[in-house]
């Protein structure tokens, strides 16, 4: 579940699509505290996810960019990037975060990347490429090392994931009428 870091109590949450011309007006780049350039992935055929919460609709709390592989060698879901945003980020430059709105953004993106998977026929197989520093995060939410700095969630992880993080699916976010 996602956390309220001043509070520690849990928060409602939900996903959207962020589109080219959201990154674009610059919310989503290294200039603004986030590690990576969003426009990447989406000009590389990612659909990029974005996790919001009601308290603040506006600020995405992580991204997630994800594409289908059909690949008959593979058959899962593809990570490029995933982010906690500046201000959810456990370590800055090294430094813990004592600033940071919500605790287990990284384990929420993961549990959501393994939704897609599923839900787009892929039994929650979902791949990865990690830095060598993130290899106990994903080790510790069931991903296996399979080659190089490869990981793969397999459907047993996935639905584990799925189960605590979505136990009623994911839900989207609405613009309220």
């Amino acid at each position: 579940m996602l956390l309220n870091a001043a509070t520690n109590s849990p928060v409602d949450y939900y996903f959207r699509e962020v589109g080219k011309e959201e990154v674009k007006d610059n919310r989503y780049l290294p200039d603004y505290g986030w590690e990576f350039n969003w426009l990447y992935p989406i000009s590389h055929d990612f659909k990029v996810f974005g996790l919001v919460t009601d308290h603040n609709p506006d600020i995405v709390g992580g991204l997630i960019a994800l594409k289908e592989n059909p690949d008959e060698d593979f058959l899962c879901v593809d990570v490029d990037i995933i982010e906690s945003s500046p201000q959810n980020k456990k370590f800055i430059k090294g430094v813990l975060n004592q600033e940071r709105s919500y605790i287990n953004v990284g384990r929420v993106l993961i549990a959501f990347a393994c939704w897609y998977s599923i839900e787009k026929g892929y039994d929650g197989y979902v791949g990865l490429t990690s830095k060598s520093s993130k290899y106990p995060f994903y080790e510790s939410l069931g991903a296996r090392l399979t080659f190089g700095q490869h990981f793969m969630f397999d459907d047993i992880a996935a639905e584990r994931l799925v189960k605590i993080y979505f136990p009623g699916g994911v839900v989207w976010w609405q613009e309220p009428s």
